[in-house]
């Protein structure tokens, strides 16, 4: 293999180890960002008295 052929797998393999890491931590990020805006949420609310 030549070595001007591994520049685009090299960048091919970068491309697609961002991609990975963004579809993986996207939704642990949006898990936790909806926790942390219910969270907020229920705290400034006035208690509801049945």
């Amino acid at each position: 293999m030549f070595s001007h052929e591994s520049i685009p797998l090299i960048t091919l393999f970068i491309i697609m180890l961002l991609g990975v890491l963004a579809a993986s931590l996207h939704p642990v990020h949006a898990f936790f960002s909806w926790t942390r805006k219910r969270s907020e949420r229920s705290s400034t609310e006035p208690a509801k008295q049945d």
